[in-house]
């Protein structure tokens, strides 16, 4: 049994390592062919923004992405894959669009498509100065999502398909508790907090939510839909109960039902609006339109103005707060900043902050790193989708802080996860682990037993103490009293218009209203912007994943090593973090 074990482990391992050469070698022929095409946007050119397309904090392109070949297809309603394009180079091509002599309208489509909420906020509000400027936006949707409509709702003209579906039906967060699956195999996560809002872990430790977890999140997800049922409202011209009431009674099921109701303007079938597109643009057909596509444009007419020598840095504090690894690592970032600080010709910096938090100690030594900094040059923040946790500690001493109304700020609190992985041991894997210690609580993190009071009181000091150094900085930072703050933390999420209310943030914006005030409080008229991390290339993003490749290889066909992978990964679960839940499915 155990060869041919063996036997079927090595064969796997066989064809994994051939198809990763496969895919490895010609990749590499990809990446290091020329990748400088020459874009040129013709007279009378429709810009088309697919919602397929993944809006990321900064713009990268994946070497194993299709999008070269996809776009080279003419028919422009299909949906097609693109390179991710960061938020501010989506908003400032739409900007430029508005005044490009080039750009006759906008086509949006893929409406059943939507990257993060507070993302399309940015966009939709570059759209609205785009209508404003005078030019048409027309909208087709073969199916409609709530992110997807809230985009095309700023449109002159929206057309649906004849049998498109609509899944407009409100948002909804969804938490995974694992406690009873986590039983099932023996591990009990032993959780130490501060803050009754404190969620983070709740779902390892319940089996259903906590009625202030809820309070908290009813009121993020109302905070949220009244500010894009408001958007949309306002542009259609219908009332929000009116618009409330069809959700709650599923009254627009049809694009029927949906033109009935003034949510869209014409319903057709895919030629009918084909012809219509032709008919707009002065064309005989389809492929005889010069189509653009926004990722596209953004790289044919955003240029960086080299001729000045003043700069605004952006640092993108994007990911996971962690120890080490990938994410946001005091290992990475702190030299970022350091270099930044030191560097003359940055006269501002912009810290665009899109992360859930995490790890307490190096999101203290990162904003250790930005107290200094700013004692040099003006530090504005600029919230992503979320800058909560640890997120909200690394920006609370900013200058001034911009956030969207959708993102997610707060949950100013501290927690402490431990594993205890005793029964996994003794009742499934029936390991009988022996401990020798020269102290009464040396194995106290070891995972092979629970905490006793003693040890739970004592993890519990070290998170008064942090919760406490939190408030501090929030106060300090934010020009409040340290009880004030307390009032509302308590590990507590806000939406950024909520945030704007109790003065966690300063004002509703963007990440180019940030960049203008920095460019206010440092005097620059001309500059140009230069951003950090700065991305990797493809062929160092093709021998990471052929790193990361060979690891996962080498594990699966050794099931000891998967064991230990196992044991491993809940040691890492131990620390004190700053940082959301994780385990939650939102419908937008």
């Amino acid at each position: 049994m155990k060869f041919f074990k063996n036997l079927l482990a090595a064969v796997l391992g066989c064809f994994l390592a051939l198809g990763l050469i496969f895919i490895f070698t010609f990749s590499i022929i990809g990446a290091l062919a020329p990748k400088d095409e020459v874009i040129t946007v013709k007279p009378e050119s429709v810009l088309k923004i697919d919602l397929g397309i993944t809006i990321a904090e900064q713009t990268y392109e994946d070497p194993f992405d299709l999008s070269s070949i996809m776009q080279s297809i003419p028919l422009p309603i299909s949906q097609q894959a693109t390179n991710s394009i960061g938020i501010r180079d989506a908003i400032n091509a739409i900007d430029k669009a508005a005044t490009d002599p080039n750009i006759k309208y906008i086509l949006i489509t893929g409406l059943d498509q939507g990257s993060g909420i507070s993302y399309l906020e940015e966009v939709r509000n570059a759209l609205e100065r785009f209508r404003n400027s005078g030019k048409a936006i027309i909208a087709y949707g073969e199916n409609f999502s709530l992110g997807g409509y809230y985009i095309a709702s700023v449109a002159d003209k929206i057309y649906s398909d004849n049998m498109a579906s609509n899944s407009i039906v409100g948002l909804s967060a969804t938490i995974l508790y694992l406690k009873d699956i986590l039983a099932r195999v023996g591990v009990e996560m032993q959780l130490i907090r501060h803050g009754k809002y404190k969620s983070a872990g709740e779902q390892f430790i319940a089996d259903e939510m906590s009625p202030a977890n809820y309070e908290q999140t009813i009121s993020r997800l109302n905070s949220t839909w009244n500010h894009i049922a408001g958007e949309i409202c306002a542009s259609r011209e219908i009332s929000q109960e009116y618009f409330d009431g069809l959700i709650n009674n599923l009254k627009i099921n049809t694009p029927q039902q949906m033109l009935e109701h003034r949510l869209i303007d014409v319903v057709c079938s895919k030629s009918e609006f084909e012809t219509t597109i032709c008919k707009l643009s002065g064309e005989e057909s389809i492929e005889d339109i010069n189509w653009i596509m926004l990722g596209k444009y953004a790289k044919a007419v955003l240029k960086p103005n080299f001729k000045a020598k003043d700069k605004i840095a952006i640092i993108y504090a994007d990911g996971e707060i962690t120890p080490s690894g990938e994410g946001i690592t005091a290992k990475k970032f702190v030299p970022i900043i350091e270099k930044v600080r030191k560097d003359s010709s940055v006269k501002a910096v912009v810290l665009r902050v899109n992360s859930p938090g995490g790890a307490v100690q190096p999101a203290e030594q990162i904003r250790a790193e930005l107290e200094l900094l700013q004692q040099d040059k003006p530090l504005i923040v600029s919230y992503g989708t979320m800058a909560a946790s640890g997120g909200y500690w690394i920006s609370a001493g900013a200058d001034k802080i911009y956030s969207n109304s959708t993102a997610i700020t707060g949950s100013i609190g501290v927690f402490s996860m431990i594993p205890s992985a005793e029964k996994t041991f003794t009742d499934i894997l029936h390991i009988n682990p022996e401990t020798v210690s020269t102290h009464k609580h040396s194995d106290m993190l070891s995972l092979t037993r629970r905490l006793d009071n003693t040890e739970r009181n004592s993890l519990q000091d070290q998170i008064e103490l942090i919760y406490t150094q939190f408030l501090n900085i929030v106060a300090q930072g934010r020009d409040m009293t340290p009880e004030r703050v307390d009032e509302i933390a308590q590990g507590r999420v806000w939406t950024g218009d909520e945030g704007l209310e109790i003065k966690l943030v300063d004002e509703i914006g963007g990440i180019n209203d940030a960049i203008s005030y920095a460019a206010i409080c440092a005097d620059l008229k001309d500059y140009r912007v230069v951003e950090y991390p700065k991305i990797e290339d493809n062929l160092t993003k093709l021998l990471n994943k052929a790193n990361e490749a060979q690891e996962a290889m080498t594990i699966v066909q050794s099931p000891d090593m998967m064991i230990e992978q196992l044991f491993n990964s809940l040691q890492t679960e131990q620390g004190i973090y700053a940082r959301l839940p994780y385990i939650i499915i939102e419908n937008n």
